[in-house]
């Protein structure tokens, strides 16, 4: 929560245990990039990009998000599914079930503020996250050109299940008109959401049978947050209210979202995280960290002043795990808790496919939540893939990793054994599944043959 060249060469730069640049030979030895784009406003966004360990002349280009908001995208590619792991002295090991053993994978930090990335002024809701990734990406395949036909996907977890349909729906939108010849068209494939918040409306409703399914609480805590979703479920909808353009209902809709973030997830929300559970994976306890998990190795190896000259990292911006700036700037432009299964229409309806897969003990955006979304989501597909049979996953050594439902384009996938951070806890079984959505056809065969 992370070889061959083909068009670029960089001059090597020499990271501890790592190299950014044109790497040395060798079987796990691959080109590197990292480094900024400018997306406008004076707004810088950070990116790591490592090519595919398999053939990235013709392996897919895959786009990675992580949520927060505000959390950086090298928790992930070093913490879940990029190909380096940080040990305790700060030297890198090589992640044998990294993302980019199939696909050429680009960890970027956004909103601006997140990470490394600097300038501007926070976003604040979806259309400037939108925005600013559609000019990130542009700007990106201005400076690998190499890249720029390949088959592209959006991948990201958490509350980058509000990022993920933004971002693909402007580049559908950004490709209006054009056609796969011309200069700017971006050929996106398909998208992926894990473990992640996109239907805030639905989603919230199914807090309390996942606390009761896993007995979180006591009864009486129970009783009282299905009293506050009485009253959480219209404040949703308000926020989510068409507002028409008039400015009064615009101010009520904003008032109604901010409310709804604080009674939703005090009343629904706080009563499980009070008890000490992890609720990124409910089955172990919190522990110390803000986040649950340990994360001092990526801290410490992020902030050495050679890997910060490697990087190009100007001298005031420090890396955070998680920048509590952008996370209030989002909160309070009312974007928490408005929806995004419109989005996610509109893309899947373009012909883009779509994956939304969920670890099973997950508490925060929960299994029972995201299938709840996928199936009234509105669009042509809708009737096939709520008819679909819900099929056991098996992976391609043999073994039952989850289940799935798939029609038309859509998949919704619970992994077995997996919390939060899918890639983390089930590493070579989230491998297994990006293969799979890669191809486009894996997830069809495997629902035909059951």
């Amino acid at each position: 929560m992370m070889m061959k060249l083909f068009s670029v060469l960089l001059v090597a730069l020499v990271l501890p245990s790592a190299v950014v640049g044109d790497a040395p030979d060798g079987p796990d030895s691959v080109y590197n990039d990292a480094g900024y784009i400018d997306v406008g406003s004076s707004k810088k966004l950070f990116f790591w990009m490592f090519e595919s360990r398999n053939d990235p002349s013709t392996d897919p280009l895959l786009l990675w998000m992580s949520g927060g908001p505000g959390c950086s995208s090298q928790l992930a590619l070093f913490g879940e599914n990029g190909p380096y792991v940080v040990e305790d002295d700060l030297s890198l090991s090589l992640n044998p079930e990294s993302w980019n053993n199939n696909a050429t994978v680009i960890w970027v930090d956004q909103p601006v503020g997140t990470g490394f990335s600097y300038g501007g002024t926070p976003c604040h809701n979806e259309e400037c996250v939108g925005d600013d990734m559609k000019n990130f990406l542009d700007g990106f395949f201005v400076k690998y050109p190499a890249y720029a036909k390949l088959d592209f996907h959006i991948f990201g977890e958490s509350y980058a299940g509000h990022y993920v349909p933004s971002v693909s729906r402007a580049v559908i939108r950004g490709n209006a008109g054009l056609s796969e010849k011309d200069e700017g068209y971006i050929n996106l494939q398909g998208f992926a959401i894990g473990n992640g918040l996109t239907n805030p409306e639905e989603q919230y409703k199914w807090y309390i049978p996942f606390t009761e399914e896993h007995g979180l609480v006591s009864d009486g805590v129970l009783k009282m947050m299905q009293g506050v979703q009485t009253v959480c479920e219209p404040l949703i909808a308000a926020c989510n209210m068409d507002t028409g353009g008039d400015s009064t209902k615009e101010i009520e809709a904003w008032a109604a979202c901010l409310n709804a973030y604080i009674l939703c997830n005090i009343g629904e929300t706080t009563p499980v995280t009070s008890t000490g559970v992890n609720p990124y994976d409910v089955r172990v306890p919190c522990g110390d960290s803000q986040l649950c998990y340990d994360f001092s190795n990526i801290d410490a190896y992020l902030a050495q002043d050679e890997v910060r000259e490697a990087f190009g990292i100007p001298d005031k911006k420090r890396w955070a795990e998680c920048n509590k700036v952008v996370d209030i700037v989002m909160v309070y432009g009312g974007d928490w808790m408005k929806t995004f299964d419109a989005y996610v229409a509109e893309v899947l309806d373009s012909g883009v496919r779509g994956l939304i897969y969920a670890g099973e003990f997950d508490f925060i955006c929960n299994w029972m939540g995201n299938n709840a979304w996928t199936q009234i989501i509105d669009w042509s597909g809708a009737d096939d893939f709520s008819k679909a049979e819900n099929v056991t996953w098996i992976t391609e050594a043999g073994d039952e990793a989850g289940s799935f439902r798939s029609a038309s384009g859509l998949t919704f996938l619970k992994v077995k054994d997996a919390g939060h951070m899918v890639p983390r806890d089930q590493p070579y079984n989230s491998g297994d599944m990006l293969r799979k959505h890669l191809t486009g056809d894996y997830f069809v065969d495997q629902q035909q043959m059951a």
